[in-house]
């Protein structure tokens, strides 16, 4: 009998099943034979598919459900994923909690296995229904999804790992807890002083100025202006520079930001010969342009974003700073919030339960990043 049967589910969906040899645990590192029951298609991303799946050692105790990434064996991206997901454990980074190889039925080739926790929904998912139904994601809400990513984020740049696709659509949420995670690392990588890094990276509209401008020296802070734009996009329900190719993404940004500095351009890429956008695209001051886009956001939420979607990296906000922002303040003063459909206040998740390593991390800043005492 083959080990890889595939029958339909009572939704209709299709149920693989097959059985992996080298299932290893993340947690224990013991590594036995288990059955896997793929009954979901998830998503689709550039470096393979995610199904949703259940694991049994003996078909009576299930685990799961999980989110099985599969990518194509070695690859170097393939590996680097694996890497960073096995050396990170964090409130705010999904979790692996398994891993295998298997050859697809479909085209003989190997593919690397990622059992990672699995969350209700995307980011992406929750600003669209919000949008579609001419709703706003309550400020509250985009408060306690823009903690987490920066502290998810404080946390990674610590190991010097850049994510390198913070977008909407690769953060988990659980809306009815507030809880979030990063996922998909499989653009991510940990970066090292004067080693080039490739500068075609990221999803376009939020990618980093100096990305689109070809810096191959760049820093963890490309995340940092994701975080912005994801930021935005929480607030206006769409993503806020919609360039429609490379080059105009700059011009969309120059459209809020004002043009680029020349020593910006030439300390990013000397050899940039690409569109300059030096004429102002608008009338007034920058900051009058934030408070017209995002005037949601309220004075913190402004200066947070002014301060966070800025063309030089370093004067970009690091995670820790944002921690401490007041556009936290409510997170700070109110430990409830109310999710969407929900009549009744639910506690927020634990917001402020450093461990040992961040709090080395966030230094003098603890006084202002945890709640005062009552």
């Amino acid at each position: 009998m083959s080990d890889n049967t595939d029958v339909n589910n009572e939704n209709g969906d299709r149920v693989y099943e097959f059985i992996a040899d080298d299932v290893t645990s993340n947690k224990s590192n013991t590594v036995r034979r288990m059955l896997i029951k793929e009954y979901r298609k998830i998503g689709r991303g550039a470096f393979g598919t995610v199904v949703q799946a259940k694991i049994t050692p003996n078909k009576e105790d299930w685990y799961g459900p999980f989110a099985i990434k599969k990518v194509p064996a070695q690859t170097e991206y393939k590996s680097r994923e694996l890497e960073i997901l096995r050396a990170t454990d964090h409130p705010n980074i999904v979790r692996l909690e398994y891993f295998f190889t298997h050859v697809s039925p479909l085209d003989h080739k190997v593919y690397q296995h990622l059992a990672m926790e699995c969350l209700p929904e995307t980011l992406q998912l929750e600003i669209n229904r919000y949008y579609r139904n001419k709703l706003e994601l309550a400020l509250k809400h985009i408060q306690l999804y823009s903690y987490q990513i920066a502290r998810g984020m404080l946390y990674l740049h610590a190991f010097g790992v850049c994510h390198r696709d913070i977008k909407p659509s690769n953060i988990l949420v659980d809306p009815s807890t507030g809880i979030l995670k990063i996922c998909d690392f499989g653009s991510a990588k940990k970066l090292e002083h004067n080693e080039p890094s490739i500068s075609y990276i990221c999803s376009r509209f939020y990618r980093a100025p100096e990305l689109i401008l070809g810096s191959t020296q760049y820093t963890t802070q490309v995340d940092i202006w994701g975080l912005g734009c994801v930021i935005g996009e929480m607030l206006i329900g769409k993503a806020v520079f919609q360039g429609q190719e490379p080059l105009l993404q700059l011009r969309e940004i120059a459209k809020i930001l004002g043009p680029p500095d020349k020593k910006f351009i030439f300390f990013s890429n000397p050899s940039y010969d690409g569109p300059l956008y030096s004429k102002p695209l608008f009338s007034g001051i920058p900051q009058s342009r934030f408070e017209k886009y995002f005037s949601r956001a309220g004075p913190e939420g402004i200066d947070l974003l002014m301060k966070v979607l800025v063309y030089e990296p370093q004067q970009r906000l690091t995670p820790r700073k944002i921690l401490a922002h007041p556009f936290f303040n409510d997170l700070r003063n109110e430990q409830y919030f109310f999710p969407r459909e929900h009549t009744q206040p639910v506690r927020l998740p634990n917001l402020f339960d450093f461990s040992d390593f961040e709090l080395r991390i966030i230094g003098e800043y603890i006084t202002q990043i945890r709640p005062q005492e009552s």
